[in-house]
């Protein structure tokens, strides 16, 4: 009678055991499945135009500049960092970067948006026009970015760095850092021009920085970090390219002129009048001037 007086009590007693040691087993493998799942990334894709036209090394550009000549791009890079998705409010949200790769690397990616290949032709696609990103949480209907690197990443050996900083052709000194955005044009002849004229190019990077030698980073900040922060209150992340305008860029400067005693085109130099109109229109300060125009280089697309 002992027997069965007890046995239902220790059957019920085990299987509730059991139904609890079922549990811990399921519900954390089922919690682990999901932290594991695979990220949404998204990209962010750029395109070189010539107001509402595409650009490519395979084509001349016209009118351009304040004295209306024609040009070939043969080369346009920058460096972008800290992406961030804007919601409806205006409120800020920084992205986390897709995977390492050629291209892009903690944070920081180089887009690269004319084939410098010869030949190129219209068909040749850029080397890297877009960055990967893994989506946040949320409804966004805004873009913010900053064309440069931040301190920390300027002023590094891209002899040893790895890529995208390893492009030396991006490089000035270790004590001004990289450029940052560079632009190079080829001008075409006028009918009737003699010679055939120089190029512009627009290399844009920090000034002012001080350190005992060209070869040496500098231990504080420069005066002049000169970083273009670009903000598109109305982009949809999702759907829209970001279109840089070179018409835009080079609206308000003379691009088959060069200030006297100064380096070819626009080098970042505070005292380089050739950059007083390249420098309004990426919304940069230049001279004595605090407060310039919002950027007009960069617009959704």
């Amino acid at each position: 009678m002992s027997n069965l007086t007890y046995a239902p009590s220790v059957y019920r007693i085990n299987f509730f055991l059991l139904f609890i040691g079922m549990g811990l087993f399921i519900f954390p493998a089922f919690s682990s499945n999901e932290a594991h799942a695979a990220p949404k990334l998204g990209r962010l894709t750029f395109q070189a135009a010539f107001g509402n036209q595409p650009v490519s090394c395979a084509r001349t550009i016209s009118p351009v500049g304040t004295s209306d000549n024609t040009v070939r791009i043969n080369d346009l890079r920058f460096y972008i960092h800290d992406v961030a998705l804007l919601t409806k409010d205006g409120r800020a949200v920084l992205v986390k970067p897709g995977p390492s790769g050629l291209w892009q690397r903690d944070g920081i990616a180089l887009i690269d948006l004319i084939d410098r290949n010869i030949p190129c032709s219209d068909t040749t696609p850029s080397p890297n026009s877009a960055i990967s990103f893994v989506w946040p949480q949320g409804h966004f209907t805004g873009l913010r970015f900053t064309v440069g690197l931040p301190m920390a990443a300027n002023h590094g050996d891209p002899t040893i760095a790895q890529p995208p900083l390893n492009m030396t052709s991006m490089f000035w000194t270790w004590q001004s850092g990289y450029r940052f955005f560079t632009l190079d044009i080829t001008m075409i002849p006028k009918p009737g021009d003699k010679a055939r004229p120089h190029g512009f190019p627009v290399h844009i990077g920090s000034t002012g920085c001080e350190s005992a030698s060209a070869v040496e980073a500098p231990k504080g900040a420069c005066t002049a970090p000169n970083l273009v922060t670009v903000t598109l209150p109305e982009f949809d992340p999702a759907h829209q390219t970001v279109k840089l305008d070179i018409s835009r860029l080079l609206a308000l400067s003379n691009v088959s002129t060069n200030q006297i005693n100064s380096a070819p085109g626009c080098m970042s130099g505070p005292d380089d009048k050739d950059c007083a109109g390249v420098f309004r229109e990426f919304g940069l300060p230049f001279g004595s001037e605090t407060s310039p125009p919002a950027q007009s280089v960069f617009r959704g697309r």
